[in-house]
């Protein structure tokens, strides 16, 4: 579900953490490690042998792993795996999060897709595992984010003009317990609303408010629209939808997406590099 924060901005789904490639000291011992390139008929948390049973991806699904790592150097050395917002579990999201992009053939965040990262146990860690997995969903929409079950792999989903894609949608409607609908909409009809980009906390921001995404939302619309922040003004309303309790926050990174919302005129073609045309429409 999403949410609202503050007048501005969605949460989203919270996604498993994890923690890079080290021979363990007994490889004799038969050890549990899962499997890339497999699916999993629900999202759940399938972390130990008995509770693992993977299907083929063209088989109805809701989660596809497409990265199976290992833990390495002092990481894999600890005595217990990572916890959320260690540098070891900001290294192996961030390990998920590059080959999820090769993975897909375009950027996940900028698509109605969530990663997780799952790792061993403590107990399972404590025998000895040091596996990590990175999966993938495709979720019914952002105002609907829970997962929507697929038949077909993922890989290379977002090449071309991928459906998944965040584009236009309708008049944002706020129900009465605070959470929004956003019906999707085309580009090329009637909308009001139209994802922008991602805009990216610095490591210098200690405390994330409304003003501050805010601000970083506008930069965001300027640059989508193609004029300067100060040339565009607030001609467009900034929302924002943030993953709260997504990993990288955790590991020290805050991603928010940011759309445009035209409040005194319906938008009947995207505003995407429209220049000083949007100006003049405005009038």
């Amino acid at each position: 579900m999403r949410r609202w924060w503050g007048t501005t901005i969605l949460t989203a789904l919270i996604v498993g953490t994890g923690g890079c490639d080290v021979i363990l000291a007994d490889e004799s011992a038969p050890l549990f490690t899962p499997e890339a390139g497999v699916c999993h008929a629900a999202a759940s948390d399938e972390r130990s042998p008995e509770a693992y049973t993977p299907i083929p991806c063209s088989s109805k699904h809701e989660t596809e792993t497409f990265l199976v790592g290992r833990f390495g150097g002092a990481d894999a050395a600890a005595s217990a795996p990572p916890a959320a917002g260690t540098e070891g579990s900001g290294r192996v999201y961030e390990s998920c999060d590059a080959e999820a992009d090769f993975f897909l053939g375009g950027e996940w965040r900028e698509s109605r897709l969530a990663m997780r990262v799952l790792i061993p146990s403590t107990a399972r860690w404590e025998a000895g595992e040091r596996w990590y997995r990175c999966d993938l969903l495709e979720m019914h929409a952002v105002d609907r984010w829970f997962p929507n079950p697929r038949a077909n792999s993922l890989s290379g989903a977002l090449t071309g003009d991928s459906p998944l894609r965040l584009s236009c949608f309708t008049e944002p409607e706020e129900t009465s317990d605070g959470l929004v609908n956003l019906p999707p909409a085309s580009c090329v009809g009637p909308h009001t609303t139209e994802f922008v980009g991602i805009w990216r906390a610095g490591p210098d921001v200690e405390k994330v408010t409304d003003e501050i995404v805010d601000a970083g939302c506008l930069s965001t619309i300027a640059s989508h629209v193609g004029l300067s922040e100060r040339t565009l003004g607030r001609r467009f309303e900034p929302l924002a939808l943030a993953p709260e309790g997504e990993p990288e926050w955790q590991a020290g990174t805050l991603s928010v997406w940011c759309f445009l919302h035209s409040t005194d005129r319906v938008l009947n073609a995207s505003v995407k590099g429209a220049g000083r045309t949007v100006l003049a429409a405005a009038r």
